[in-house]
């Protein structure tokens, strides 16, 4: 300080490249924290969705596991898959389950709890003595 209290240059000089350094930081901030926000919800939605896939894939096994059970056998195996609902079975050649699979996640973050849910509709074929046939994904029914 200067006698008479004002500042001297370099002080000022000193004072206006701390704040000019500090907006900089929260323009940055400002901008990076929403793209982080997107793309850690981007990743809850595609781990939700590989569930998805993992769960009809396992509802598949375990429905090809006994290809001549008996139609109601058959509804009751897929029903007790955590997050699958049977919506039809129809009964021709083999049996024909369309289910739908619903997976949510929950996960907390450095933004709080960001939340993702999937849903996705298959029908599998299950034919006694055949070879397994391939899970079909569908439209969901409204």
């Amino acid at each position: 300080m200067r006698f008479g209290g004002r500042t001297s240059a370099r002080a000022r000089r000193g004072l206006l490249a701390a704040l000019v350094v500090t907006l900089l930081a929260v323009a940055a901030v400002m901008v990076a924290v929403p793209q982080l926000r997107d793309r850690s919800q981007q990743r809850l939605e595609q781990r939700a969705d590989r569930e998805v896939t993992a769960t009809a894939q396992r509802t598949r096994s375990e429905l090809l596991a006994e290809p001549a059970a008996p139609v109601a056998r058959l509804r009751r195996t897929a029903d007790d898959v955590d997050g699958v609902e049977v919506l039809a079975v129809e009964q021709g050649d083999g049996v024909r389950l369309v289910f739908r699979v619903r997976v949510a996640k929950t996960a907390s973050t450095v933004f709080g709890w960001q939340r993702a849910t999937a849903v996705e509709c298959f029908a599998q074929l299950v034919r006694p003595g055949a070879g397994p046939a391939g899970l079909e994904r569908l439209p969901c029914p409204a």
